[in-house]
């Protein structure tokens, strides 16, 4: 992990062992920093071959693959802004590594991503959806409701076979004690430009794209250690000037978010030796009494997701969330499981409530 951390990062290091190229790679592809870690080969001048052996020329052929179909996704996604933009009030914003793909990476392919994620007003969500379909996109089945769910998926595949696929977001995250750490309204004010993807692309600023990327790499993916992630971190800690530090500290604070804000920078500080003060660790402190440090841990449940929301709404909207959970839309029901008569609904209604009870109780369910 260290040496693979290394490469990424830009350091010249020796290549593993012959007898450990195959485990190497795998480790490369699983933490999904293969592209970089060859790019970063090939821009040290040593050969492909010393460090992936056989694996090699597939590597260079996935590199050209990747650019040519970033180059179309890039166009795709250039015209999407465009068209969400036109809505009066919508202001789309990307997010994690839609954005950081062309802001942080030396090439957007070599920011592997499996959808573009884009966060618009909540207010805007719903005429941002036709218009999407205005243009062709098809939204995924899904659950949904006010407190439940907060983005909602969309595909389409082009005149070549590629897939484009969008995640429309209007809060940050599903969980309430993260969702309120930062509001659409407030990371529109501070976004910055985009420029390689046209005029209508805007992006979160620094400070507020470090704090979503420590926030989305617990909450969503239970206090995960994949080094794309944590790399991400690292790059945007690295351009953080001074009143960077001291702004993020205070939206941490005011979020309550302090404690997985610390744990994202202390795992992209041991693996890539990121630049980050001491005096802001130490600032971030021990916050295990906020709410949102349950999700400082990858032993977290989805129930104790759920008990830390409802503790953090009121007794009304408790009893929605609840209700939300059990008995999502019948569009929804009827969608999955294909379902076409009134009793057959309810009965997949009752399976799914009581074959999903395990999966909130085991650390192995989160999604």
């Amino acid at each position: 992990m260290r040496l693979l951390a290394a490469l990424v990062k830009g350091t010249r290091v020796s290549p593993p062992a012959v007898h450990e190229r195959e485990i190497f790679l795998e480790l490369a592809r699983e933490h999904r920093v293969e592209r970089i870690a060859a790019w970063r080969i090939a821009q040290q001048g040593d050969e492909v071959e010393a460090w992936f052996g056989a694996e090699a020329t597939r590597l260079r052929q996935d590199e050209r693959a990747a650019a040519v179909v970033d180059a179309v996704r890039n166009r795709e996604i250039a015209t999407v802004l465009e068209r969400i933009a036109a809505i009066d009030a919508a202001r789309p914003l990307l997010l994690k590594g839609a954005a950081l793909a062309h802001s942080h990476y030396p090439h957007s392919w070599l920011r592997p991503r499996l959808d573009t994620d884009i966060l618009v007003s909540p207010e805007r969500a719903r005429p941002v959806f036709q218009a999407l379909s205005a243009q062709g996109y098809q939204r995924t089945a899904s659950t949904s409701g006010t407190l439940v769910v907060s983005q909602a998926s969309f595909t389409r595949i082009d005149g070549f076979g590629i897939v484009h696929a969008l995640d429309v977001h209007w809060k940050i995250a599903n969980w309430q004690v993260i969702a309120r750490a930062a509001s659409h309204a407030d990371l529109a004010s501070r976004s910055i430009a985009v420029p390689a993807l046209g005029p209508a692309a805007r992006g979160l600023s620094d400070p507020d794209a470090l704090l979503l990327a420590c926030l989305h790499r617990a909450a969503h993916h239970r206090d995960s250690e994949e080094l794309l992630w944590l790399y991400d971190i690292h790059l945007l800690a690295e351009r953080l000037t001074a009143a960077d530090w001291t702004f993020l500290l205070e939206v941490a604070a005011r979020g309550e978010v302090r404690a997985v804000c610390r744990r994202g920078l202390a795992l992209a500080t041991d693996f890539f030796s990121s630049p980050v003060p001491s005096d802001v660790m130490a600032a971030l402190g021990d916050a295990r009494n906020e709410p949102s440090s349950i999700y400082v841990s990858r032993d977290v449940r989805l129930v104790d997701g759920l008990l830390s929301d409802l503790r953090a709404l009121s007794w009304r909207h408790r009893v929605r969330l609840v209700a939300e959970h059990l008995f999502p839309p019948p569009e929804y029901i009827r969608s999955k499981y294909g379902l076409t008569s009134r009793r057959s609904l309810l009965l997949f209604y009752a399976r799914r409530i009581v074959t999903g009870v395990p999966r909130w109780f085991a650390t192995g369910g989160w999604s």
